[in-house]
């Protein structure tokens, strides 16, 4: 009796592994490509190709390198239009700040020869900034003693630093046209900074593009947008730059 009961068993468990003549694997890819997972108790499944294949670090290099780059690399154009246009407009502006400072400093020096009679050639930016609060050489080294004592920075008493404003008005002109020159060197120096700045957010933004994140949840989504405005002439007035999201 015991030895029927074994046989009986050893069928039962011999009889499904012999009544599939193909391995289970294959008939399990069989049945996924038919639709009948169902019958396997398996979940579908759903592969993304938003990430393309794309390397996460090279977009973000690329991007490092030039901002707009990475987002060409990973197919993102609209993005790649932001970022590149933002670094066309920095660096415009960067050398056309430069450009205007250099050309506003020959203005200064140039008033100051015609209306102070000062010897520019070879001063230093000192000699400058105290053309702008003083009338005359014997002026300033005078009330440089009195301010500073043995510390006094004095000028030489000689032809070559010798300067007399013919009058405060020409003065109050000088101090403008230096004043211009000054403050596009300080944003041109500013503009350095939003250069940096965009090369982050574009590096950031081809990564997790490449990262095949969920669209909405990108930082670079086309509703970014940069954004400059002024008070009044990009050379003499307060300038804010950044970067806005619409919702």
């Amino acid at each position: 009796m015991k030895k029927l009961i074994s046989i009986a068993l050893a069928a039962t468990i011999l009889l499904p592994a012999c009544a599939f003549s193909e391995p289970i694997s294959q008939m399990m890819d069989r049945q996924l490509r038919q639709g009948n997972d169902d019958d396997l108790n398996l979940p579908s499944i759903e592969f993304s190709e938003k990430g393309g294949g794309k390397s996460k670090f090279g977009a973000l290099g690329l991007s490092l390198l030039l901002p707009g780059a990475g987002q060409y690399y990973t197919g993102n154009k609209s993005r790649m239009a932001i970022f590149g246009g933002a670094e066309a407009l920095i660096w415009t502006s960067f050398f056309g700040l430069r450009a205007y400072g250099g050309w506003k400093k020959e203005d200064y020096k140039g008033w100051a020869a015609v209306h102070s009679g000062a010897n520019i050639i070879g001063k230093p930016d000192l000699f400058f900034e105290k053309l702008t609060y003083y009338d005359n050489l014997n002026e300033y080294n005078q009330l440089q003693l009195v301010y500073e004592g043995q510390d006094a920075q004095l000028f030489p008493a000689t032809s070559s630093y010798w300067w007399n404003w013919d009058s405060n008005a020409s003065r109050d002109k000088y101090r403008s046209l230096r004043n211009q020159s000054k403050n596009a060197y300080r944003r041109s120096i500013f503009l350095l900074g939003a250069a940096f700045l965009n090369r982050i957010l574009s590096g950031i933004d081809a990564y997790r593009a490449a990262s095949a994140l969920d669209r909405d949840e990108e930082f670079g989504a086309a509703n970014w947008g940069l954004y400059y405005q002024t008070d009044g002439p990009l050379w003499d007035s307060k300038v804010e730059v950044g970067f806005v999201k619409s919702f």
